[in-house]
Order: C-alpha cells, then structure tokens, then sequence
C-alpha cells in the first residue's frame, strides 16, 4: 500500500499539463490557447503542452479529453462548437456535464463582410433585396455561422441560402473571389480584409455603443437590425469528477493565467475582448445560447 500513499500525497502538479484545442492551429482560439498555456506553465511551474485536435465540428478533442483521466492533467479548450458538435454529430461521445468550465479566456465578435461589386455600402442596401442571399457558413448546419446566418436573414426581411465550408479560410477565400454574397468573421480575422478593395464590411454584432477594432463600422443593433449582438467566447474547461483539492489548485492556477496582464496583451494582439461578467454569468449566457442551438437542431430534422 505505500506506492499507493505516497502516489496520493504527491503535490498537485508534478508532471507536464495537456491543453487540448479541438481546432486547427493558426485559428485565434489556437493563438489565444498557446499564450494561454505559456502563462498557465510559469505560475504552475509546469510545462504546458498544447495539443491540437481538430475535426468533427470540435468532437474529436472533446472526447480525447474525456477519455483521459480526470485527474488534472488534461484541459480543453471550450467554446461554441462545444454544444454544436453534440447535436450536429450522432457519435459525440460526451455529455456537457462531463465538464466544468474554470475560467473564460476571450471572447469575439464577428464583422459581416460582403463582395465589393455587390454594390452593397451600407447594411441598408441589402433590406429588400429579391434574391435569395448566399451566405457562407463554417459549421455542419447548427453552430454560430448558421445561428448569425439565419438571424441576419430574418433581421433584414431576406432569405437565404447557406453556403458550407470546412473552415474560415475557405470561405473567406470565397468572399473575397466574389462566389458568395456573405460572410460572417471573427473581429480578428476581418483585420486581414477590411481594407481590400474587394470586400466591405458592412456592421459587426456587438453590444450598442460599443467600440470595435474596426473604425468607422457600426454594430448592426446600432443600424436596427434586432438580435444581431453575438460574441464567440473561448474558455479552460476540466473533466468533471476531477478530486476536489486538485480542482480547487487548478481553478485558482487557470484564473491568475487568465486574467493576467500577458493575457491582456495577447487578447489586444489578437483583437479579442475580456469578458467582464461573473463566471455564473459567463455559464448562464454559454447554456442558452445551446439551448438555441438545440432548437435549430431539432427544426433542421422536421424539415
């Protein structure tokens, strides 16, 4: 029984920790993840391995981190594709109380950029358009592309089709070659096209009055398009049953890194917010928005 004891008196951490990031690299979750993690690493005085994990709209990662122990050791990066993923692919091995969210990391709006020989300067040009709108979106159908995809239709009085891609890059590509009429990026990724001359970005979806990394662009709440105020939101998330001492060591490890100031300059780097409310809050807003997710879900099977 000794090997036993001394196994449970070892102090929490004493080997390497595993951040999975259930995206590709290159993407602003995998970038805000590693800053993450650098810091994360000094203040446990561990290293940090981040590990990315794509595929299957984020269920690949997400059942990785579930099949390893729940002992600290191995963290997930969550966000929308969290709850998306369980109602978009039949085979996601997990339930959302398999995890308990520690901290959120980031969070991000998205500009809504369109074809510059459209014609469309200002979101006003497209109320009343007879065609049906083609709209790019990145998700297997249920997700935040088609949520924002089908609240812009409905905010302008439009209809539209949707357009799947495998990831931002593609259908960002698209946009700017002219193939489709709309598409809706992260704030960071608009920084990259909001000066070509071939795109416009024509409103973003956030809070009234606020300031965006995008000078002269308005929040489409701003412009009267109702329920359009929409932020992606990045966090650490923990296996649920993980022994509560451990939790409580990593919990307070995951909120210094969070909120530290190197944490504040990646997030200005990255063009990505803090997010200011409580971790209640930040639970609350995440479990509505997939309740809304399960409610598109259920009217794409009655179609």
């Amino acid at each position: 029984m000794f090997p036993v004891a001394a196994a449970a008196e070892t102090p929490y951490p004493s080997k390497p920790v595993r951040l999975v990031v259930p995206y590709p690299p290159g993407a602003a979750t995998d970038a805000i993840s590693r800053a993450f993690a650098q810091q994360l690493g000094t203040i446990m005085g561990q290293t940090v391995v981040v590990e990315n994990r794509p595929g299957a709209g984020s269920a690949i990662g997400i059942q990785a981190v579930k099949s390893r122990p729940a002992d600290g050791y191995t963290l997930l990066v969550h966000a929308e594709g969290f709850y998306s993923a369980k109602f978009t692919t039949p085979s996601a091995g997990y339930e959302f109380s398999d995890f308990e969210i520690l901290a959120p990391l980031a969070q991000s709006s998205y500009a809504f950029i369109v074809p510059a020989d459209r014609g469309w300067n200002r979101l006003d040009d497209l109320k009343g358009v007879k065609r049906e709108l083609d709209i790019g979106t990145a998700d297997l159908g249920v997700g935040t592309y088609s949520t924002l995809a089908a609240r812009l239709a409905s905010g302008l009085g439009a209809t539209y089709r949707a357009i799947p891609f495998k990831g931002g890059a593609e259908g960002l590509t698209a946009i700017l070659g002219g193939q489709i009429d709309g598409y809706f990026t992260t704030i960071g990724t608009t920084q990259s096209v909001k000066d070509n001359p071939h795109v416009k970005v024509l409103a973003y979806t956030g809070r009234p009055g606020s300031t965006s990394h995008l000078p002269g662009v308005k929040t489409f709440a701003d412009l009267g398009v109702p329920d359009m105020v929409f932020h992606s939101s990045y966090s650490v998330a923990v296996r649920t049953g993980t022994p509560e001492p451990i939790r409580q060591k990593l919990a307070e490890f995951v909120r210094q890194a969070a909120t530290s100031e190197a944490m504040n300059k990646a997030r200005r780097d990255l063009y990505l917010d803090d997010y200011t409310g409580s971790l209640d809050d930040y639970k609350q807003e995440l479990m509505r928005l997939a309740h809304e997710f399960e409610a598109s879900a259920k009217a794409r099977k009655s179609e």
